[in-house]
Parts: C-alpha cells; structure tokens; sequence
C-alpha cells in the first residue's frame, strides 16, 4: 500500500517506555505505527487509561498498555492513512457465464460506533468477462478494506465496488458473515450472526 503520509505526534511527554521498560515496548510500537503510517498519540491512550482509573505509572501490569494499544490500532486502521493496493489481474480464457467463487475468506474490521471488532468470513462470487484474479489478491483486498473502520453493510459494499471496477464482471456477489462484540459484550449481550449481502450485474 502507499501510505497517504498523514502523520501525527507519539510524544509521551518526557516519560518514554525507555526509562521504563528499557525501550521494547517502544520498539514495538514504533514497528507497527511505521508498517502502518502514523498511529494514536500514546500519551493521549495514557491520558485515557489515567481516566478510567488506571495509572500505568504506578501499576506494572498496564505499563506497557498504551504503547501495545497504539500498535494495535495504528494497524487495525491503517486503511485510513493508506490507499487499496490495485487487484493483479489476468486475462480471462474461459467461457461466457462460469463463475468464480471464493470461500472462507477471513474478516476483522472495527466497529466505528464502540472501535471494537466484528469478525467472521466473507464470501466472493463473481462472472468474468475479460478479467480474473487470483485468490491471494481477492482476499488481500477483503483484509485492506477491512483496514478501515466502518459498519459491515458499508464494508460488503467497498468489497463489491472494489470488485466490479478493477474485473468489469458480467456480475458480482459479496457476502460476509460475522459476529459482533458490540452485540455480545454490551447491549444484549447475545450471540448472533450478521449477514449482509452486495450484488452488481456488472456489464452486459
């Protein structure tokens, strides 16, 4: 992916893991925000967790949560920062109307209410006309789109639209399939899956 270079500040105010843990978890950090493009401030996830009654200061076991929690979602919303890589294609020699279906194709994308995950599976299923694509990059595709915090129903349709304009199938399904912790810690509090769908019917 190329990054779209928007950068901010990770200041921790003078009081860097450096002085506190010898500098790894720092090392950590750093690694993922600079796979990922700039991340969350850590001395904002500091002043947070310093909200909710947790000093990392004073209590080990949180000492190197902001730091850890900075990485995390420096990747987990890297679709932010960061252009969709195009879909490798090749040319098509098969005949009028088969179908090419994918399965089983991993999803962990955050809830852009309550930033916590839904996951579960998607499922690809589209008609070619000049243009295939490999699995590997379907499915990468699926994994950056998901990159960006946003609502499933919003997500299945990225997934379609991505689809149809880099293939031009004669048609194009989505599915995914996924549970949200949203839903089942909070809330309700109950199991559930959630089914969304996306159809294009794609060029005559």
């Amino acid at each position: 992916m190329s990054p779209k270079r928007r950068r901010s500040g990770r200041s921790n105010g003078g009081a860097t893991s450096e002085t506190r843990n010898g500098g790894a978890t720092e090392s950590r950090a750093q690694d993922s925000t600079a796979a990922h493009g700039s991340g969350p401030d850590v001395t904002a996830l500091e002043r947070f967790l310093r909200s909710l009654g947790i000093d990392p200061r004073r209590d080990p076991e949180y000492m190197e949560t902001a730091e850890l929690a900075a990485g995390l979602l420096a990747e987990r919303t890297a679709g932010l920062r960061e252009e969709i890589r195009p879909l490798r294609t090749a040319r098509y020699k098969g005949r009028p109307g088969e179908a090419v279906a994918l399965e089983e194709i991993p999803v962990y994308c955050l809830c852009p209410h309550h930033l916590v995950p839904y996951f579960g599976e998607a499922q690809v299923r589209y008609v070619p006309r000049s243009k295939v694509a490999g699995p590997s990059s379907i499915a990468r595709l699926v994994r950056d789109l998901a990159l960006t915090p946003r609502i499933q129903e919003n997500l299945t349709q990225a997934i379609a639209d991505q689809l149809e304009s880099s293939l031009e199938p004669g048609s194009v399904e989505v599915t995914v399939r996924a549970r949200h912790l949203c839903a089942e810690m909070r809330g309700v509090e109950q199991r559930v899956q959630f089914v969304t769908e996306a159809r294009r019917a794609g060029r005559a």
